[in-house]
């Protein structure tokens, strides 16, 4: 019998950052990307291919379970029409 893989078993899913997953400051990070992208009248799909990642991941990244690095966050900020700095400020990071 040959099982199949679960969703989890696909690479393409995005894995939380186990160490920093829903930490305060990713939460915050996400809910800031979260607003700007509504307020813009994008859907994640967008935001995402504009920013250069897949939409499942950007989801991830809103939800806090992504501890983005410093590259992704000004792609995402770009992408958000929005300087970096203005999107921690949104943050309050």
């Amino acid at each position: 019998m040959v099982l199949s893989p679960s969703r989890f078993d696909d690479a393409r899913v995005p894995r939380p950052s186990p160490r920093y997953a829903q930490a305060p400051e990713l939460v915050a990070f996400g809910a800031a990307v979260r607003q700007r992208r509504l307020a813009l009248g994008l859907s994640q799909e967008a935001l995402a291919h504009e920013a250069g990642i897949d939409r499942s991941y950007m989801s991830s990244i809103e939800r806090g379970g992504q501890n983005v690095g410093l590259v992704l966050a000004a792609q995402i900020a770009g992408a958000l029409d929005i300087k970096l700095a203005e999107l921690m400020a949104a943050a309050r990071l």
